[in-house]
């Protein structure tokens, strides 16, 4: 996946694993490897478990330790989020957590879409200095967030970068674009069958698309310079 987006031309990657449980933070031969491989900036999800997103303080030390190993191997970024047990920002750890993450740049995930106020949220992780926040606008599906993806790049465009994400694809870019999105998290991926599986085990698994991401790209390009996509 990490090739097809390099040769389809993506700007960066998230590297993450077990995408069926939503992600969970790669292995270092997985990072170090991808790292030798592509020359195009990866950004790491660090994320220690499926689940919700409130951590115990032994989870904690392992995000720290995983974001430490990550400024060893030389990521250009990661991607962390985390909430308290009333769903808000665990504002003291994130701040915590970016001190240490520097100088990589920090993605707050979709945590915030499960937080009880996405634009309250939004106002906690820029103070908490991350470079970017992944979101579907609160909602199952970035198309149905769209309004308050618009609100959020209206509010708070200049202070933070609003990345799109879930549901993003070659087809919908434009209509993100006409809100003000201007970065969209596209995983492209198709199933892949195996003629492994069988009734005990499903050797199928998802892969990112060459051409899915080569479209995406394309309509992304013609937008910024100012060209009808179609």
């Amino acid at each position: 996946s990490c090739l097809n987006a390099q040769k389809a031309g993506a700007w960066r990657v998230e590297l993450c694993s077990a995408l069926e449980v939503g992600g969970l933070t790669p292995g270092s031969g997985l990072i170090q490897i991808a790292s030798h491989y592509i020359t195009i900036p990866i950004h790491v999800l660090i994320r220690p478990r499926p689940g919700n997103f409130t951590y115990s303080h032994p989870e904690m030390a392992v995000i720290e330790r995983e974001i430490q190993n990550c400024k060893v191997m030389g990521v250009a970024g990661v991607v962390i989020g985390m909430l308290d047990d009333d769903r808000e920002v665990d504002t003291v750890a994130l701040k915590r957590l970016v001190e240490r993450a520097r100088p990589m740049e920090v993605t707050f995930h979709r945590a915030i879409d499960v937080s009880n106020d996405v634009m309250r949220s939004l106002e906690h992780i820029i103070d908490a200095g991350c470079d970017r926040v992944l979101t579907s606008g609160g909602k199952l599906n970035s198309v149905d967030g769209l309004d308050v993806l618009g609100k959020m790049v209206k509010n708070y465009g200049q202070d933070i970068e609003i990345m799109v994400g879930k549901g993003v694809n070659a087809q919908n870019i434009p209509l993100f674009a006409s809100v003000g999105v201007t970065s969209f998290h596209v995983s492209g991926s198709v199933r892949q069958e195996s003629a492994y599986s069988s009734d005990l085990f499903d050797m199928g698994y998802n892969e990112s698309d060459l051409e899915a991401i080569k479209e995406a790209k394309r309509v992304i390009k013609a937008l910024r310079s100012g060209n009808s996509p179609e």
